[in-house]
């Protein structure tokens, strides 16, 4: 088996169960896209087991700590515990992530179940060396009706690979209905955000729609096909989903007639605009849910993706009136559950609020987070109390 070898470091890192080598971190290596190699210190310590990419910056991700065979008898077991592991939930969704990557000791690979259909996402040059073998383990394992591929092309193009969309297994069809705590939505499994749907905010909307009760005003802003507004009318709220993209509103509209709901009123807009236009006419709310995109991709823009975060918080808060509830989110690992407090702080101090925490929010459980890997941690949230 080829070997690397690598800097102390990078050992240390190993020794505590981060599954990552840098290219900079490492002494000896052969060149390789995707092949399995066996990871040594210096001192000749074995380390652990993975596949090697030289054209990428992280060029190894560890598969097994030990020294373990990389075959289907290997995939069938990650596979299989990883499904296991989501039983608490089963009872209230049939749409959840079955593979979280390396937080599920495979790199480079995501899946998420949507009603009987398999979303897969093969992102590293490693994972597609096992394509064949990982999706018939899949269908070994699972009960599945089709297979669709939506790997991330920014992944992919980071690892030298081109970006892949296709059925791979039965049926696909272009859109599934899936249910999660008795509320029904409507997901496209195809052209869609991410992998269809924002599963690992599962835990947060029911949480956060817990404060709400009837007759509050509730702004749902970057509320993408409407599901925390939905969540908060089903408590008869009157909700004004925000969003930038028509056809993710108009699909918002599809899923509240799928409840039984009326028409919820939808407003096209940029939701920093939208905001400041609030803030300048006067317009009230009774809470205000905030889930914006990944304001910061890399560490170089975490400065921004703050301004930016601290400023929809300064509006919100600005919009609320006493006892209003603020729910805000960054789905950024560079961004930490300290840098929202943070500026949360900073944003009840320029607004002369006072800011009750009544639940710190975190990705759901199918999204697993391994302390080890910082990273596998990258959905933060506080639903606030205001009080003037």
């Amino acid at each position: 088996m080829k070997k690397v070898v690598v800097k102390g470091s990078s050992a240390e890192k190993l020794s505590a169960f981060f599954p990552w080598v840098y290219d900079n971190e490492i002494l000896e290596r052969p060149e390789s896209r995707g092949d399995i190699v066996e990871v040594f210190s210096k001192s000749g310590a074995f380390l652990g087991t993975g596949y090697l990419n030289t054209h990428s910056a992280i060029a190894v991700r560890l598969l097994s700590f030990g020294k373990e065979k990389i075959d289907r008898a290997f995939f069938v077991r990650r596979i299989t515990r990883a499904f296991e592991s989501r039983r608490e939930i089963f009872g209230r969704t049939n749409a959840f992530r079955v593979v979280h990557s390396e937080a599920d000791g495979l790199p480079g690979l995501i899946a998420d179940i949507y009603n009987g259909f398999l979303v897969v996402q093969v992102n590293t040059a490693g994972m597609e060396n096992f394509r064949g073998t990982i999706l018939d383990v899949f269908s070994q394992v699972l009960v599945i009706k089709g297979i669709y591929e939506k790997s991330d092309a920014r992944s992919r193009e980071k690892e030298g690979l081109q970006t892949r969309e296709n059925v791979l297994m039965g049926e696909v069809p272009e859109r599934v209905i899936i249910e999660e705590n008795g509320i029904k939505f409507l997901v496209e499994l195809k052209g869609s955000q991410k992998t269809g749907f924002y599963l690992d905010q599962r835990r947060n909307r029911y949480i956060t729609s817990s404060r709400i009760v009837a007759g509050m005003r509730v702004l749902d802003v970057f509320s993408h096909t409407g599901a925390f507004g939905i969540y908060a009318a089903l408590k008869g709220a009157k909700v004004k989903l925000v969003d930038v993209s028509r056809a993710a509103l108009d699909l918002a509209q599809e899923n509240a007639g799928l409840n039984g709901l009326g028409r919820i009123e939808a407003i096209k807009a940029d939701a920093f605009d939208f905001l400041d236009d609030c803030v300048k006419d006067g317009a009230r709310a009774d809470a205000v849910v905030l889930d914006p995109p990944p304001f910061s991709r890399t560490h170089g823009s975490r400065q921004g993706a703050l301004r930016g975060m601290k400023h929809l918080a300064l509006q919100g808060l600005r919009i609320l009136g006493d006892g209003g509830l603020l729910a805000i989110f960054s789905c950024s690992h560079n961004i930490s559950m300290d840098d929202l407090l943070r500026l949360t702080i900073e944003a009840a101090r320029d607004t002369r609020s006072r800011l009750e925490v009544t639940d710190f929010l975190f990705q759901d459980v199918d999204h697993p987070y391994l302390i080890n890997i910082p990273q596998s941690l990258y959905l933060k949230g506080l639903l606030l109390k205001k009080h003037d």
